[in-house]
């Protein structure tokens, strides 16, 4: 009887092809089998495979799992797929048909099906290489080639990344980018595998913006203005990172600088352009106009002439800081109020007539001056107020300048 035992217990611990999820160490092995149950780790295998890889469990009435005990093994359908009998190895005769495996011990059964699948005999993506812009998606396209160059479809396809730091891959082929570089996306089906090369690059740039977000920018002669650029995808966000170059058409009247400051050279106009990765451009028009006078004033304030003689007034103009301005390109525009008495011609000389008094004023750009107090005198010394009563005879013929003659007959005035 010993002996007896002894046989069955190694009978029940052959090991034939298949898992079975227990050990054989103990009286309890020798229970009859209650219940079997068969889990295949696949549920199919292309023509011309074959397949071992069957999960079975034996559970006696308590539901305990038993040690492995002999099995056999059948197929209802040998035109699609074989099986050894006692090792349980499937053999795939028959493409696109489906058998019933059965397995049996002491008198107690489990059944699983199993497909034979058409062989692929190419796994066909296009393109084998692409970019991908950092804040899209992209879905990679995959047709399984069969036999004869038929289409396969309703297989399953395992996707895979090389570098996850760079890109994922989902389980329906979704590429999502994750940061700037290289991978490799392989595609498995049945026993072929294809590649696909990934590039992450930034987001292709759409347009520019400039800011002030004005057409025409005003820029003073002699002073600066800074402007900003953003680069922009084709949803108006931001792109950051990217090289943005500047440059002007008119760099006499006005120059840019690689940060976008313009400066004023000249009066006139020039087109100030901001451009993005060498893809996309803005431009505005600089504007370079004088500096606004705040105020202008005369030197000197005031003037004492007689009668002919001239003096020169210089008008002085000043921005809102009190800097000195340049009246080139300005609207100077000078004016007496007595002309009778002082005139002043249009680079500000103004010049005696008659005697009294007069105000001149000068006016720069629309900003008018505080007059100048002109008096105008008569020609005559303080010494000889009469020229007639002079102890010789004279003629003034400008100003201070006196002539004397030597016959009283040629006395004029």
């Amino acid at each position: 009887m010993p002996l007896l035992r002894s046989i069955l217990q190694g009978a029940a611990c052959l090991t034939i092809g298949v898992t079975v999820a227990t050990s054989c160490t103990t009286d309890a092995d020798l229970e009859p089998i209650a219940t079997i149950t068969l889990q295949p780790s696949a549920d199919s295998v292309e023509l011309g495979q074959t397949y071992n890889q069957w999960v079975v469990t034996l559970r006696d009435a308590g539901g305990a799992t038993l040690a492995p005990r002999p099995l056999t093994w059948e197929s209802n359908n040998p035109t699609v797929a074989t099986i050894d009998a006692s090792t349980g190895t499937v053999t795939a005769v028959g493409g696109g048909g489906t058998t019933l495996i059965t397995v049996r011990a002491e008198g107690k059964f489990a059944q699983a099906s199993f497909k034979v699948l058409t062989p692929i005999v190419s796994i066909v993506v296009t393109p084998d290489s692409f970019d991908l812009p950092l804040t899209t998606t992209r879905a990679i396209p995959v047709q399984l080639v069969g036999p004869s160059g038929v289409g396969i479809t309703n297989r399953l396809i395992e996707w895979s990344s090389s570098n996850l730091g760079v890109a994922v891959v989902s389980t329906n082929g979704v590429v999502t980018p994750i940061s700037v570089g290289m991978t490799t996306i392989t595609i498995k089906a049945g026993t072929k595998q294809a590649s696909v090369r990934v590039r992450v690059v930034g987001e292709p740039v759409a347009s520019v913006r400039i800011t002030p977000q004005q057409s025409v920018q005003i820029v003073r002669l002699g002073q600066t203005k800074q402007l900003t650029a953003e680069c922009l995808n084709a949803a108006q966000q931001v792109l950051t990172g990217r090289t943005i170059t500047w440059n002007s058409n008119n760099p006499v009247v006005a120059t840019v600088s690689g940060s976008g400051l313009i400066s004023g050279n000249a009066l006139g106009s020039a087109t100030i352009s901001a451009n993005c990765d060498n893809t996309a451009s803005a431009n505005i028009t600089a504007q370079v106009t004088p500096v606004p006078v705040a105020s202008v004033t005369l030197t000197p304030s005031t003037v004492t002439l007689s009668v002919g003689a001239q003096s020169q007034l210089l008008a002085t103009a000043r921005d809102s800081a009190g800097n000195i301005l340049s009246l080139q390109g300005r609207s100077v525009l000078w004016t007496s109020n007595n002309e009778p008495v002082a005139t002043v011609s249009n680079t500000g000389v103004v010049t005696g007539r008659g005697i009294g008094s007069a105000n001149v004023f000068v006016s720069v750009d629309g900003m008018v001056s505080a007059p100048a107090a002109v008096t105008i005198t008569a020609f005559f010394s303080s010494a000889f107020p009469n020229p007639l009563e002079s102890p010789w005879p004279v003629t003034v013929t400008s100003g201070l300048t006196w002539t004397v003659t030597s016959n009283p007959l040629e006395r004029s005035r």
